[in-house]
């Protein structure tokens, strides 16, 4: 059964920022936090819709993405990791207090699974517990890792268009200067992404150009997106030293069987090393980076299932 759908806006943190909730009768609700940086992804929320009847669900755009960019124009010299976080702060706080005497989980998407590694480390009585997917992990293992997946698929594939691009990048990737690391980093992912090496089984553009709260303003924003970000985005991808392997809430993955953007083999690598509460590994068959885009169904059976067994 389909939920309806519930926009607002709310004043966060000096902005007012956008929030999509699609309510139920539970007691749980889980904050979806987008990557990119700037990639909302309160436009797939009806492409999810069919599958989370269990839970409460909510997307907010983070602070230069989406509608609260929209709503707010913020120059990219005003973005930061610290800004950032302290949004979230506010958010959970904002959605513990909606939802009265509800269990809070947080659910973060590659930049957002780095977004909410960090809340948990900083903030562990905040929420009830932690799902990552297309999970970031520190040490650069999986840039290296996505590099050389994506040069070895394009040289198998013999495009000398391709193969001209890729050797744009340095060999030594992602032991290079910082201030280059954004654009080879960008030549990596648009071949992975944009020429069809990743696992990719939908289309999100596509998704996101068929959602009900998709305009022309945000087809417009979606165009220089990016470059707002770009700071963001190297400070966080080139910076982020995180060594923590304790936590003190529970943690659970789920992981793209495909995935070589944000490498599922070197996160379950990193899941076998943490401590938790309670921890969880789920492998999503037929899903790559993009897993709740790709396998929708079972990244929502996923999620049912740890919300079912944190209860224990």
């Amino acid at each position: 059964m389909n939920k309806h759908l519930v926009e607002e806006y709310v004043p966060i943190n000096g902005i007012e920022q956008y929030f999509l909730h699609m309510p139920c009768d539970s007691k749980n609700v889980v904050i979806m936090l987008h990557g990119g940086p700037g990639l909302a992804n309160s436009y797939l929320a009806y492409f999810h819709n069919p599958y989370c009847d269990f839970c409460n669900v909510v997307y907010y755009d983070q602070r230069g993405a989406g509608k609260t960019q929209i709503r707010n124009c913020s120059d990219a010299g005003s973005l930061s990791f610290e800004l950032i976080l302290e949004d979230l702060r506010q958010t959970v706080a904002y959605v513990r207090k909606k939802y009265d005497k509800h269990r809070v989980f947080l659910a973060g998407h590659s930049w957002g699974s780095m977004l909410g590694t960090q809340y948990i480390l900083t903030y562990p009585n905040d929420v009830d517990g932690y799902i990552g997917y297309g999970q970031g992990v520190p040490g650069g293992k999986q840039d290296r890792r996505y590099y050389e997946f994506v040069k070895a698929s394009v040289q198998k594939a013999g495009n000398n268009e391709h193969i001209a691009v890729i050797n744009q990048v340095s060999e030594s990737f992602p032991d290079i200067p910082r201030d280059d690391y954004f654009r080879q980093y960008n030549i990596i992912a648009g071949l992975g992404f944009g020429c069809c090496y990743d696992y990719i089984v939908n289309d999100v553009f596509e998704i996101y150009a068929n959602s009900p709260t998709w305009t022309q303003e945000d087809e417009h924003l979606s165009e220089s997106v990016e470059k707002l970000n770009e700071k963001l985005y190297a400070d966080v991808l080139y910076d982020w030293k995180i060594t923590a392997d304790k936590y003190a809430v529970p943690i659970y993955y789920i992981l793209g069987r495909h995935d070589e953007m944000t490498s599922s083999v070197i996160v379950a690598e990193y899941f076998n090393k943490i401590q938790a509460p309670k921890k969880g590994l789920y492998w999503i068959e037929n899903a790559g980076h993009l897993v709740d885009t790709d396998n929708p169904a079972d990244f929502f059976a996923a999620v049912k299932d740890i919300l079912e067994i944190s209860k224990e």
